[in-house]
């Protein structure tokens, strides 16, 4: 039994995965906290500033950029269109695809949200440091160099 054990603490200090969802749990939470106010989720801010980015976007030319599922996408920015945030339009190229982009109230919404961003990333920058957040955001690039860079 104590093998068993040894080889289980072994394997949970050094699995990458394990530390990388808990990281991921515990930052989404302080940004979720920050953004309730707003009622905005961090996943809903990032799909309003990947689409306010990108727009007009078909939701399948995100996937590569947000490593997600179709499926969880296309629910989630179900939600961003019933919420009035985003706007759905027949892709003119595609009449089977259709494309998305922000509507008056999501602009407005993006903008109201950027003081519970600005409190999060405040946090990010105390719990992590310049040098924690530096080297997170070179792996991130690592990993997905289709991420967008700041200009």
């Amino acid at each position: 039994m104590d093998d068993t054990r040894d080889l289980a603490l072994r394997m949970l200090q050094g699995c990458v995965a394990g530390r990388t969802h808990q990281i991921a749990r515990i930052v989404s939470a302080q940004y979720d906290a920050a953004l309730k106010p707003y009622g905005l989720t961090a996943n809903q801010l990032t799909l309003l500033c990947m689409t306010a980015v990108m727009q007009p976007v078909r939701p399948r030319d995100m996937l590569p950029y947000l490593k997600m599922e179709q499926s969880t996408l296309s629910r989630s920015l179900d939600r961003l269109v019933k919420n009035g945030w985003l706007k759905r339009d027949t892709d003119p190229e595609d009449s089977r695809s259709h494309r998305m982009a922000l509507t008056s109230q999501g602009t407005t919404k993006l903008a109201e949200a950027q003081a519970g961003w600005g409190e999060a990333q405040a946090w990010a920058d105390e719990a992590m440091g310049k040098q924690g957040i530096a080297s997170f955001t070179k792996v991130a690039r690592q990993l997905n160099p289709l991420m967008p860079e700041a200009e």
